[in-house]
């Protein structure tokens, strides 16, 4: 599974473009905060107990969520829905193309993770929680349908884009392939083992062959469906440092794209070629004096666009192990970490995305 890493590479064009929006961090470990459902000129981010759209041509900010009685640890958007979930297992789903909003508590911990997704018709909500479980709600009826139980916290889950796979990550190194039926169940097939950590986010390519996991030790593993064995093992800018954690990772969703994105705990985002994993750029968006968090990454829906967001934090010990950090954002932060913070835009090289290396143009 050795790959040759060509480094010299640009997947995306030069001079980002910066949006002073104050993108929060409610968890030190939970980086899944930037959405953009619709549009490549309008993202959703969350600041404090706010979720809020920005567009990037009109320069506004609208409220999509307002004075929350709780400070999201996560969000997700899908099917004109978006969620937000919190420490204490708080959900407040509202449909985007109109003022319908439920909320409601949902049992167990903290909500970690959440993801939206289609099955035979319908709408489903997944709910990641620190109680083992997956908690599945169908939309937008608010019914839990099924209740998926886990030997591990759960950090993240995700359905593959055809509704027939999910893959689910937590406080271990394990990754947990799962089968939905059409009879609304999730049986497991298959556990495999990503690396050494515990993993935070996954993701399935657009043609639901692919599957990614981003763990905390500082990886990303790529599974093709047909094998158990990986195909690829991506290591980040700053392994094995704390500050090199993998936390979030994404597929680019239009498949002639065919790109790999995933951020680290700072500073860093990387984005790879989803058809070899053999070419890779590495961005820096925080300045060179100092680090700063990442709060989310996402892809546009075209994916001629890539959104980073980024909380200003301080760099002192960022080497300290991971056991030492739980108390990190309030004990060791610059006043107003969350708070002075910015969302950067990348624009893809689609043409170039487009070009196969035999001259082809699909």
């Amino acid at each position: 599974m050795t790959i040759y890493m060509r480094e010299d590479v640009q997947f995306v064009k030069p001079n980002a473009r910066k949006h002073p929006q104050r993108s929060s961090i409610q968890h030190w470990q939970l980086r899944d905060l930037i959405a953009c459902p619709t549009s490549k000129s309008e993202f959703i981010y969350v600041n404090q107990n706010n979720v809020y759209s920005y567009n990037t041509e009109q320069k506004q900010v609208t409220p999509v969520l307002k004075d929350l009685g709780f400070s999201p640890t996560s969000i997700t958007t899908g099917q004109g829905f978006l969620a937000a979930g919190g420490p204490r297992s708080q959900l407040m789903v509202r449909q985007l193309s109109s003022n319908w909003c439920a909320q409601t508590t949902v049992g167990g911990a903290i909500n970690n993770a959440m993801s939206i997704s289609q099955h035979l018709g319908g709408t489903r909500l997944l709910i990641c929680n620190n109680d083992e479980t997956i908690k599945v709600y169908s939309l937008p009826g608010m019914q839990r349908v099924h209740t998926i139980q886990l030997p591990t916290p759960v950090n993240y889950a995700a359905v593959s884009p055809d509704g027939r796979k999910m893959i689910a990550v937590g406080d271990s190194p394990q990754v947990f392939l799962y089968d939905i039926s059409a009879s609304d169940s999730y049986s497991k097939i298959a556990t495999l083992t990503a690396s050494t950590d515990a993993g935070f986010s996954c993701a399935w390519n657009q043609s639901s062959e692919r599957f990614a996991v981003a763990s905390q030790d500082g990886y990303v593993s790529i599974w093709d469906i047909r094998s158990t064995e990986k195909i690829a093992k991506l290591g980040s800018k700053q392994n094995p440092q704390v500050k090199g954690a993998c936390r979030s990772v994404k597929f680019s969703p239009t498949g002639s794209i065919d790109l790999l994105l995933y951020s680290e705990h700072m500073s860093y985002v990387n984005v790879v070629d989803a058809r070899s994993f053999n070419e890779r750029q590495t961005i820096r968006v925080a300045p060179s004096s100092s680090d700063q968090h990442i709060s989310g990454i996402c892809f546009s829906p075209c994916s001629k666009t890539i959104f980073v967001g980024e909380s200003f934090v301080c760099q002192r010990n960022m080497d300290v192990p991971f056991h030492d950090l739980s108390g990190y954002l309030t004990t060791h932060s610059t006043p107003g970490v969350g708070m002075e913070s910015n969302v950067w835009e990348f624009n893809v090289d689609t043409i170039n995305r487009r070009c196969f290396p035999e001259g082809s143009i699909i």
